[in-house]
């Protein structure tokens, strides 16, 4: 390493020892001088192309370290809703209006996945057909529909981010679609074999007391 940064010293001193010489000779340097030029030409190219390249890296970069920020902030805010999901009275600390209803854990599931619909939007995994499609389904149910007519308006920050407001402007397009049809309304389930045996004692058991009551009231001989 010593030697190497000897040799570039001594070159350096040396160098113009080395041009005079070499102009003392009969050197077509109208010709040199052109190759030299075009050579520049070609190091500003190449300078401006390492550029472009170092920029793009800063770009990618910097998006990559956007996203693994934006991944931690989603499982801090996922561990925040297990937490109110495992212990109701953190849910009133944390969404009154929430836990003032009667589908307080439905809801909390309804905003998780929007969240992570809203995630995969984000990444490109789904198109515009496929979160349509998706959201359709959610606004089936009227719990649904009566958390994003409370939240839809307040539910995410859209100033800077033309992503997320396409995003909602999709979810909220569904929502209207969704209130010109009634909810879905799931079927009755039909009775199990331990309701059905307990309906079979209690008519029995009311049989017999017919038939006690009745033989009670007959005029004994």
């Amino acid at each position: 390493m010593a030697g190497t940064l000897l040799a570039v010293v001594a070159a350096v001193l040396l160098s113009p020892l080395l041009m005079a010489r070499a102009a003392s000779g009969d050197l077509p340097w109208v010709q040199l001088a052109n190759v030299g030029q075009a050579y520049g030409g070609a190091s500003a190219l190449l300078s401006a192309a390492a550029l472009c390249g170092v920029v793009a890296s800063l770009l990618f970069h910097r998006r990559q370290v956007h996203q693994e920020l934006a991944e931690m902030d989603r499982q801090q805010h996922l561990e925040l809703i297990k937490l109110a999901l495992d212990n109701p009275e953190f849910l009133e600390v944390l969404d009154p209006k929430t836990a003032s209803t009667p589908h307080a854990r439905q809801e909390l599931f309804i905003n998780l996945m929007m969240m992570y619909w809203l995630a995969v939007w984000e990444l490109g995994v789904v198109d515009e057909t496929e979160l349509r499609a998706m959201v359709a389904d959610l606004f089936s149910s009227e719990i649904s529909r009566s958390w994003w007519a409370r939240v839809g308006r307040i539910w995410i920050d859209t100033r800077n981010n033309r992503e997320r407001r396409r995003f909602v402007s999709i979810v909220s397009g569904e929502f209207t679609r969704a209130q010109l049809s009634p909810p879905f309304t799931p079927p009755k389930t039909t009775s199990s074999r331990h309701e059905l045996e307990l309906i079979a004692i209690v008519a029995l058991a009311g049989g017999l007391l017919i038939a006690f009551a009745r033989s009670a009231r007959r005029p004994r001989r």
